[in-house]
């Protein structure tokens, strides 16, 4: 079985400040997951950790593009 982890609100708080807009398309543009994973998210439910480390991937990605 899948190791799940959950985030912690400040994490939450930092993706979401990272959308231009909570819309399905928008967080998959950005974090290449659905809305149902986003929701999860938003409510403290368990994600797989998988999933998490790639959100966390393209979440550094997006930091490092408005830094340079």
């Amino acid at each position: 079985m899948a190791e799940t982890i959950t985030i912690s609100r400040e994490t939450f708080h930092a993706l979401r400040a990272r959308l231009p807009a909570v819309t399905r398309e928008r967080i998959f543009d950005c974090y290449a997951i659905s809305e149902t994973t986003w929701n999860k998210l938003r409510d403290a439910k368990p994600i797989k950790r998988s999933t998490l480390d790639r959100i966390l991937a393209r979440y550094a990605l997006l930091e490092r593009r408005e830094a340079a």
